[in-house]
C-alpha cells in the first residue's frame, strides 16, 4: 500500500526537511504567480523570458512535490503546510498528521478521513494505550 510506514519519531525527524521544502515551494509559487501576472502585458524577449521562468518555476514545484513523495510524505495542503505520514496506531495503518506551526507530529487520522477527523496521538481526547503509540517500544518487544 505505502512504500514506507513511519514511526512518530521518524516523522518528527523529517520535519526540518519538510519545513524547508514547503518554504521553497511557497517561494516558487509566489514567483510563478508574479510571472503569470506580468505575462499578459509582456512582449517580445520579455514575454519569452517570463514564459521560460514560469515553466522553470512550475517544474520546480513539481520536482519538490515528487521529492516529498519520494520521502514517503504526502503533501495535503501547501497553504496550510499540511502533510501526512503513513503510520500505525494500534496495529491499524493511519496517517500521522502534521500542520506547519506544530512542534511535532502529535495527531493522526484514518486513511479514509482527513484533517477534520484528526485525533491526538496522546493526551487530550481518547488516549492510546502505550502498546498502540506509534514508534514506542514495549519492554521485551
Amino acid at each position: 500500500m505505502f512504500a514506507r510506514i513511519f514511526t512518530k519519531e521518524e516523522a518528527d525527524a523529517l520535519l526540518p526537511e519538510v519545513r524547508r521544502v514547503l518554504a521553497e515551494m511557497r517561494q516558487a509559487r509566489e514567483e510563478l504567480k508574479e510571472a503569470q501576472r506580468r505575462l499578459p502585458e509582456a512582449r517580445g524577449l520579455e514575454r519569452r523570458a517570463l514564459e521560460e521562468e514560469a515553466r522553470f518555476l512550475l517544474g520546480t514545484l513539481e520536482a519538490d512535490a515528487r521529492y516529498l513523495a519520494s520521502l514517503g510524505v504526502l503533501l495535503k495542503d501547501l497553504d496550510r503546510g499540511l502533510v501526512d505520514f503513513p503510520g500505525r496506531v494500534g496495529g491499524e495503518v493511519v496517517f500521522l498528521c502534521w500542520q506547519e506551526g506544530e512542534p511535532e507530529v502529535a495527531h493522526y487520522h484514518p486513511l479514509s478521513g482527513g484533517f477534520a477527523e484528526r485525533r491526538p496521538l496522546y493526551g487530550e481526547g481518547p488516549t492510546l494505550p502505550p502498546e498502540a503509540r506509534p514508534g514506542e517500544r514495549r519492554p521485551g518487544a
